[in-house]
């Protein structure tokens, strides 16, 4: 005789919340999203220093040990030294060189700069399209159902369909552009079985056909237009509906910019011959004039000219993409971790108030306009200064 499974076990949170184990599990993840932890930015700027210098110094040291024995101890070495010095070829390649490296570093921080910048932009139009979402919301239709769900804290927040999914795209980002695998249970959407499972439809290989699979951003936007369409099917609001779809272009928008920067490679023979330019100066500087002029001091005189050029470079190339920064672990203010983190907590407190307009109207004072996002941002604002 087959045995019977037994029903899972709930956990009461609070007067409306029950959670079986794997849900308290999800909880957690949730937590630990949210709670990061403290930046060790001291360590960080060690191991920008171990890894963007200790290989250049190491190997520029090397070089000068060897020139310098070379030197020393080969018979005719000196004057072999004495006709490579050729100052205005070396002068020439030093030039260059620095020039080179100069606009490497401007690109790599300006490239930080920029996709930091339309990191802001894509937030911002998340939250924004929330606070629209809010205002067409109208009850009884599924996405807008609100759900009250584990915080991994032994309590319970509330939040809906549209909301896990707006709080999820810059965690998808912030991954895509890390070039991390994306677990949908660690996301906000993770704790709704319904939405894991429409995104592993939609991200899975072999479901569209010969096309292959969706992108997990794109796969989000889909869902997020789906939603759409079921909160305003049935409402003759076609000026909110174009103006929602407006706010997720901007979404769109700014992950476009993102994607064309942080996807943007030059030519591969170039950075090539930076390294190669560089590396040919120094040799024929410390083969030429350090070692003849310093001797064994040339080791260290070395080291330091590779310190103050080449090393510049390498720590800002480790720097070009703010969204590989771990947020434990970084030389520069996490802030690509922190805005995904302050937009999930946005969303869902626009979400969990069922009120938009908490304070009451005084007399002689006109209500606020109804079913406007305009109005909404106003009530948010006075709630969340």
């Amino acid at each position: 005789m087959r045995g019977t499974m037994a029903p899972p076990k709930f956990t009461r949170l609070g007067s409306d919340c029950f959670a079986t184990p794997a849900q308290q599990k999800l909880a957690a993840m949730r937590r630990k999203r949210l709670n990061k932890e403290p930046n060790r930015w001291g360590q960080a700027i060690v191991l920008d220093l171990l890894w963007g210098a200790g290989p250049w110094l190491v190997g520029t040291c090397a070089l000068a040990v060897a020139l310098w024995a070379i030197h020393e101890n080969v018979d005719g070495a000196p004057e072999t030294f004495r006709k490579v010095d050729a100052p205005v070829a070396i002068g020439a390649i030093s030039t260059f060189s620095a020039f080179l490296l100069v606009s490497k570093i401007q690109a790599n921080l300006a490239c930080n700069s920029t996709i930091i910048t339309e990191f802001s932009n894509l937030t911002d139009s998340l939250i924004n399209l929330s606070l629209w979402v809010k205002s067409q919301m109208v009850g009884g239709k599924r996405a807008v159902q609100t759900m009250n769900l584990p915080d991994g804290s032994g309590g319970c927040y509330k939040s809906n369909k549209i909301g896990m999914t707006l709080a999820s795209v810059p965690y998808a980002v912030k991954y895509i552009g890390r070039g991390v695998d994306i677990k949908p249970e660690g996301l906000p959407l993770g704790q709704d079985e319904m939405l894991v499972q429409k995104y592993r439809e939609y991200t899975t290989k072999g479901q569209l056909g010969a096309e292959g699979s969706m992108t997990p951003f794109v796969a989000l936007v889909l869902m997020i237009g789906e939603q759409i369409d079921q909160i305003q099917r049935g409402e003759n609001k076609d000026s909110e509906y174009a103006v929602l779809f407006a706010q997720l272009n901007a979404v769109t928008a700014a992950k476009g910019a993102i994607s064309a920067v942080s996807g943007y490679n030059p030519p591969y023979i170039l950075d090539a011959l930076l390294f190669v330019v560089f590396i040919l100066y120094l040799a024929l500087a410390t083969l030429s004039d350090l070692i003849p002029n310093n001797g064994a001091n040339a080791i260290w005189i070395a080291a330091i000219v590779a310190f103050c050029t080449i090393v510049f470079f390498q720590i800002s190339d480790r720097y070009w993409n703010p969204m590989a920064l771990r947020s434990k672990r970084s030389g520069q203010e996490p802030l690509i971790s922190k805005m995904c983190v302050s937009t999930e907590l946005a969303i869902t407190a626009v979400f969990s108030r069922n009120n938009p307009f908490p304070l009451p109207i005084k007399e002689g004072e006109e209500a606020p306009p109804a079913d406007t996002a305009s109005a909404f941002a106003q009530g948010f604002r006075l709630r969340f200064p």
